[in-house]
């Protein structure tokens, strides 16, 4: 008997952001790897140890409890809606699927308090995950949530032609990474560890895959083009500095109105500058319904990192996540 495709949604979720960067600043506190090098020796200090406590009891299996993951069934769920479904989680459904699925949790005296009054202790949880929102990842949010967008617009365009098990593959999630489940919700997180991060949830699997904008985390020209200070900017000296700005943009697919806008450049601006670093063999475009998308291809991601004095296999892997190409 031939087994049915799998249900493959996609699915943004901003909670699961922000669980992202929690874990990688438990993994590496204020000196993350690029591109989350900066972003980490700003937001370090918004990490509490409940949210540390949290990670910890999910990261040796990479499955985070379902109180935190309720909102991914939507399209889109805000990190407000996504806390207000967690406090309203049953206390009973909390104790059992810690006991049952989480062996270490008596170990930490913050997950045991959770067990014992999860009531009390979620309402706790939620603000400080709300308060790690305020100080680690708003600030940056607009730049993050059409990074986002895109990858979902770029993703969605697999799942269509080709169907979820293609898209799986592209995410290097194959069934047996995923348990063989035929119900399954994909999320694109910036903030990525190396972990497929998972969870069930309303009978569906929730599992994450790094979405290959992450290198808008990392600090490149300010909105008026002028170079950041900390550092000499080799990337603008060999390309110029507007040709420069466009290129940091490309870590995500975006179209060419977009680019304009962002970077408040003209779009024939833009679209010479585009043409160009296509022509120069960096830069790759794609049609996606309507739209014509620009990102850069492998050529231009190792050669901005080369530029940018970083290590272009580990940069690699984390922009563009494992087997996405």
């Amino acid at each position: 008997m031939n087994r049915q495709p799998p249900d493959v949604r996609l699915a943004l979720c901003e909670l699961w952001q922000a669980f992202g960067g929690i874990a990688l600043l438990s993994r590496y506190g204020p000196d993350a790897p690029w591109p989350h090098s900066s972003w980490s020796r700003d937001a370090h200090g918004a990490l509490t140890p409940r949210l540390r406590a949290v990670v910890a009891l999910a990261r040796p299996r990479g499955r985070i409890p379902s109180f935190l993951t309720a909102g991914v069934t939507s399209r889109r769920a805000s990190v407000a809606d996504g806390l207000d479904e967690m406090m309203r989680t049953p206390p009973g459904l909390v104790r059992d699927e810690l006991a049952r699925e989480y062996p270490l949790a008596f170990a930490d005296p913050l997950i045991a308090a959770l067990i014992r009054d999860p009531e009390v202790q979620l309402n706790y949880l939620a603000v400080e995950f709300a308060n790690f929102w305020r100080a680690a990842i708003e600030p940056r949010g607009a730049g993050l949530a059409r990074s986002l967008e895109e990858e979902i617009l770029f993703r969605s365009r697999t799942l269509a032609m080709s169907g979820g098990a293609a898209l799986l593959h592209d995410l290097g999630l194959p069934s047996e990474r995923t348990g063989g489940a035929d119900r399954l919700t994909v999320v694109p997180m910036l903030f990525a560890d190396g972990t497929h991060w998972w969870s069930v949830a309303d009978g569906r699997t929730v599992v994450s895959f790094a979405a290959r904008g992450a290198g808008l985390l990392h600090p490149g020209p300010k909105r008026d083009g002028t170079a950041q200070p900390q550092r000499a900017d080799r990337l603008a000296i060999l390309l110029g500095r507007g040709r420069a700005s466009v290129v940091r943009e490309l870590a995500v697919p975006i179209t060419t109105s977009a680019l304009a806008d962002h970077l408040g450049l003209a779009a024939s601006t833009v679209s010479q500058h585009l043409a160009a670093l296509v022509s120069a063999g960096v830069v790759q475009r794609h049609r996606a319904g309507t739209r014509v998308l620009y990102e850069l291809n492998r050529e231009g991601v190792t050669l901005t990192e080369c530029l940018m004095n970083q290590q272009p296999a580990d940069a690699v892997e984390l922009t563009h996540g494992r087997g996405i190409r």
